[in-house]
C-alpha cells in the first residue's frame, strides 16, 4: 500500500451550516473514521486516505456510498465520484473557496431532491414470444427454417435475426416512452443511462422533490403491477445524486 501521509478521501460536499455530525456518519473506506472539513461557505466529508489511488473493489464502493447515505440524512450532500484523493486538508479547504459559486449553484439544484434510479427489463422469453405471436409472416420463416439445415439457409437465418432485432428495438422505445410518460411528470430531471443487456427496456435516473417521492413510489408500484408476468423493474433510492452533479476531481488536486 502506498504510503499516503496528510492525504485526505473526499465523499462530498455539503452547505458549512449542514455539516453533519462526524459521529452520525460512522466509517468510510478501510474503516477510517469521517470528519468534516467545513470552510466559510461549504463543509467537505472526508477520512484520511488509506491509498492511492483508492482500489476499486466493491466493498471500498459501497463504504463510499454508505457514508453518504448517511450523511444524506440530515444533510443536502454533493456527492464525489469514488477514488477522489486530495494532497492535505488546506488543499480542501482551498477547493471550497475557490470553487465555492460553483458548488453552492449545484447544491441548489438538488436541494430538498432525492435522485431515484428504475431499470426496467423484459422477463425471460416475453419480448420474443410477443414478436414471434404478432406475425404470421415472421412464424412462417422461422419455422420453415428450423426444417431446414443451417448450412443451407445461413443468409435468411441472419435476415430473420435482423428483423427480429428491428422489432425488439421498436418494442424497446414503444415500451420506454410509456414507462418515462408516466413518471417523468413527477420528477424534476431525468437522466437517460446505458442499457446493459439485450432484454433490458430502460435504465433512467430521476431526480424528485421529497414532496413527490411518495406519489412516485405509487406510480411505481402502479407500473409493477400492470406489467406483471411481462416486465421486471428495478427501483432503487434515494441514492446520493451522482446523475444531477458533476463535481471535477481536479479541483481537489489543482487546488
Amino acid at each position: 500500500m502506498t504510503d499516503t501521509s496528510g492525504h485526505i478521501y473526499v465523499y462530498g460536499f455539503t452547505a458549512a451550516d449542514q455539516a453533519p455530525d462526524p459521529a452520525f456518519l460512522g466509517q468510510g473506506i478501510g474503516g477510517t473514521p469521517a470528519h468534516v472539513i467545513v470552510g466559510s461557505r461549504m463543509a467537505a466529508i472526508v477520512t484520511p486516505a488509506t491509498a492511492e489511488p483508492v482500489d476499486p473493489i466493491r466493498r471500498n464502493m459501497l463504504a463510499h456510498t454508505k457514508l453518504l447515505e448517511r450523511a444524506m440524512c440530515t444533510a443536502t450532500v454533493l456527492p464525489m465520484r469514488f477514488g477522489a484523493v486530495a494532497p492535505s486538508e488546506a488543499a480542501v479547504l482551498r477547493c471550497m473557496e475557490k470553487h465555492v459559486a460553483a458548488l453552492e449553484g449545484a447544491r441548489t439544484s438538488i436541494v430538498e431532491r432525492v435522485e431515484l434510479g428504475v431499470k426496467a427489463t423484459w422477463q425471460d422469453g416475453v419480448i420474443y414470444t410477443d414478436i414471434m405471436a404478432g406475425d404470421a409472416n415472421l412464424r412462417g420463416l422461422r419455422d420453415r427454417l428450423q426444417s431446414k439445415p443451417a448450412s443451407e439457409t445461413y443468409y435468411e437465418r441472419i435476415e430473420l435475426g435482423r428483423e427480429v432485432e428491428r422489432r425488439l428495438v421498436a418494442r424497446r422505445e414503444a415500451e420506454a416512452a410509456e414507462i418515462v410518460a408516466l413518471l417523468t411528470p413527477l420528477a424534476d430531471r431525468v437522466a437517460e443511462l446505458r442499457t446493459l443487456e439485450e432484454t433490458m427496456i430502460l435504465n433512467r435516473a430521476f431526480l424528485v422533490s421529497r414532496a413527490n417521492e411518495r406519489q412516485f413510489d405509487d406510480q411505481m408500484e402502479s407500473l409493477k403491477t400492470r406489467f406483471d408476468g411481462r416486465i421486471s423493474f428495478r427501483y432503487v433510492g434515494p441514492v446520493p445524486p451522482y446523475n444531477f452533479v458533476s463535481l471535477r476531481t481536479e479541483w481537489l488536486a489543482a487546488a
